[in-house]
């Protein structure tokens, strides 16, 4: 007597239940992977703008001594007795 599905015998039964435990652990391996991947680039990508923040904020501080120093050197060559 055949049964739903096709499936006829124990050993048919308990070969596609095996395939299916087997795919249901490789489906939840994946999905595992691909949740660390997504937690990995969330704090990579947090991780770099804080730099990014950081790294602007000292080009920030560099820019303005630059314009400090270019100012100076402005009104040095302008006012030459600066230097006797």
């Amino acid at each position: 007597m055949a049964r739903a599905g096709g499936i006829s015998n124990p050993v048919n039964v308990g070969i596609a239940v095996q395939a299916d435990w087997e795919n249901r652990e490789f489906i939840s391996n994946i999905s595992l992977n691909v949740r660390r991947l997504f937690e990995f680039l969330l704090q990579f990508e947090a991780t770099t703008k804080s730099k990014l923040a950081s790294l602007n904020e000292k080009l920030d501080v560099l820019e303005r001594k630059l314009e400090v120093l270019e100012v100076q050197v402005s009104s040095a060559t302008t006012n030459p007795s600066v230097f006797n």
